[in-house]
């Protein structure tokens, strides 16, 4: 195969596997490519010389060149807590990490790595639980692979005990429920279906998880018949458990724009508010501009207290610091809320954006919803 055929086949299949391990990249020709930074900046890269070295070996060594290269990337990113790709990929010499996986794949459970020290189990029933452990992986440090992997099998083996305890509870008590929104992304391919969910805002679902002090888990539809609940019983419920939970609101101004902050430090539910948003924002007659990055955040912008198109961009530059920031985010959008809710009982949250260039004096808006720019029009 001639020398400019084989770079082509190589870039070819390193692109394949960047996006087999989620990783959607741009080319940029003769050997570079642009990956997509979450909150930043997008990364471009010259493999160039990677290419070069790739080629002086075996073409049947390729494919696992590559996958070594995206792997090499993937650890990189995570390891700075950026959530690239798909999972968090150990070295082969990390001996704590691999016995840690191999003790789960021997009892034919899924687990994964999605940053170095979070590891995602995912049981037989499709249910995914997140734990830290980054206690276990420091008391292997140093250790022969006899005594990681006993280490590593005794943990996979309580661990599943517990798991099974817990999911295998048929009814938790009503006053456990509670409502939490994750990203649509959030769930391994499969899952979703089978929890209890339904879609609150582009991008984002509403879930009904079943919190106690062992654990928090997403609950299972077929746990309704068990509760006596029907589905809208059980968000209802869930709902308003999570509105017991305490929160603080207060007001702020950043730069010209006054903000409602509503928050709790280390709670999972302070999303459930925007289901009595009005109660936090007083008068709003022409509703408000939202964001919810993360689990322990909500913040409005009352619409009609500053100027609308630097409210929006206020709002856009703190939600994608939010998310770049945490580990566990919700979503970077932008939403114009109103008062009242949906036919399904849900607030009523319409995704807008806009991008302003301040040399041109330009303003681009982005919506689906065919009311938001006459409002804009009318407050400015």
């Amino acid at each position: 195969m001639p020398p400019q055929n084989a770079q082509a086949a190589f870039l070819n299949l390193l692109a394949s596997t960047y996006a087999r391990y989620g990783v959607e990249i741009e080319a940029l020709p003769p050997t570079g490519m642009r990956i997509p930074i979450p909150g930043h900046d997008p990364l471009a890269i010259d493999y160039a010389d990677t290419v070069s070295e790739v080629l002086g070996h075996p073409p049947e060594l390729h494919s696992e060149f590559a996958e070594q290269i995206v792997f090499g990337m993937l650890r990189q990113l995570r390891s700075r807590g950026v959530p690239v790709g798909t999972h968090y990929p150990p070295l082969s010499t990390d001996l704590g990490r691999t016995a840690l996986l191999s003790a789960f794949s021997e009892r034919g459970i899924r687990a994964h790595f999605d940053f170095p020290d979070s590891l995602v189990v995912t049981m037989s029933d499709g249910t995914g639980i997140r734990q830290n452990v980054q206690d276990l992986l420091a008391s292997l440090e140093g250790a022969d692979e006899g005594t990681a992997s006993k280490v590593a099998a005794d943990f996979v083996a309580s661990f599943e005990e517990r798991a099974r305890q817990v999911i295998s509870r048929q009814a938790p008590p009503r006053e456990t429920l509670r409502s939490r929104l994750y990203p649509e992304t959030a769930f391994p391919e499969g899952v979703m279906e089978r929890l209890l969910t339904r879609p609150f805002a582009t991008g984002v679902v509403e879930t009904v998880v079943a919190d106690s002090p062992e654990s928090m888990r997403p609950l299972n539809r077929g746990e309704l018949s068990d509760l006596g609940l029907t589905e809208e019983q059980a968000f209802a419920q869930a709902v308003e458990g999570s509105l017991t939970e305490p929160v603080e609101v207060s007001r702020m101004n950043a730069g010209d724009v006054p903000i409602v902050h509503i928050g709790s430090e280390g709670g999972f539910y302070v999303n459930a508010r925007l289901h009595e948003l009005a109660r936090h924002l007083g008068e709003t007659e022409h509703g408000a501009l939202v964001v919810f990055p993360s689990p322990p955040v909500v913040m409005a912008h009352v619409l009609g207290t500053a100027h609308p198109i630097q409210a929006m961009e206020t709002l856009q530059g703190i939600t994608e610091r939010f998310v770049a920031d945490t580990d566990k985010p919700v979503t970077d959008k932008l939403f114009w809320w109103r008062p009242g809710t949906t036919e399904n009982g849900l607030p009523r949250l319409s995704e807008v954006r806009v991008e302003v260039d301040h040399e041109t004096r330009s303003v681009s808006l982005h919506t689906a919803d065919q009311g938001f720019g006459p409002l804009l029009q009318s407050l400015m």
